[in-house]
């Protein structure tokens, strides 16, 4: 009878004790949970947006200032560009611009005039990280085409070119400016000056002044860019 009594006993305490142990196992295996990394969530929220992005919007310019002898010399035109972020503080931008053909008149008609530009860009960031100041430096391909009348010809442009015929002009600029940014998420906006400077009859002057204004567009990035698009367009690649 002691000894039945004894093994129940037993059989009890080896059950409490394996019930013990499994509990303890239990929680050391249970998986914890990771408390939110505040940096590692800012970055992810960085890289909504690739370093690429596009820019369109409209300018006023002087065109070929020298030439342009109009009490209102500046004229409108449109203008596109891709912008690349090498990092945080520099970025490249092209822009092509197209200007409204215009008359110098009497002396110029029908005149047509492109630029085709490079420049390098250093961003200045705003605390709030949306606006920026970025003055640039840069090349210009510069076009001019127009009839030449001769008529009230104060620059003496007969030595060059013959009365009456058209005339084809191209030279090379570099850019100086500086321009202000300022982001809404996908969208910006963006206004700037610059001056092109050229080589004319044997010395260099300021051969353009611009003002130019317009909208950008970042490209998305990632898990993104597929939130905002179906798989199969054109931001599946990102």
């Amino acid at each position: 009878m002691l000894s039945k009594k004894i093994i129940c006993l037993f059989v009890i305490l080896t059950t409490l004790y394996c019930q013990s142990v499994f509990s303890q196992v239990t929680k050391i295996a249970k998986p914890v949970k990771k408390p939110a990394n505040p940096v590692l969530n800012k970055l992810d929220k960085e890289k909504k947006y690739t370093r690429w992005s596009v820019k369109a919007g409209g300018n006023v310019s002087v065109i070929f200032l020298a030439r342009n002898v109009k009490e209102k010399n500046n004229e409108p035109g449109y203008c596109a560009g891709i912008t690349y972020e090498v990092n945080d503080f520099i970025r490249v931008a092209t822009l092509y611009t197209r200007f409204k053909p215009l008359n110098i008149e009497p002396t110029w008609l029908n005149i047509n005039a492109n630029t085709y530009e490079t420049n390098l860009e250093i961003l200045a960031k705003f605390p709030n990280n949306k606006t920026l100041l970025y003055p640039f430096v840069g090349i210009s391909y510069n076009t001019f085409k127009g009839f030449f009348t001769g008529q009230s010809d104060y620059l003496n442009l007969r030595e060059y070119y013959a009365v009456n015929s058209i005339v084809k002009n191209q030279w090379l600029g570099v850019n100086l400016g500086t321009g202000v940014e300022h982001n809404f998420g996908i969208l910006g906006v963006f206004i700037d000056y610059r001056m092109r400077v050229g080589r004319q009859d044997n010395s260099i002057n300021i051969m353009d002044v611009c003002y130019t204004g317009g909208l950008k567009v970042r490209f998305p990035y990632g898990k993104f860019a597929k939130s905002i698009a179906k798989p199969n367009d054109r931001f599946h690649w990102f």
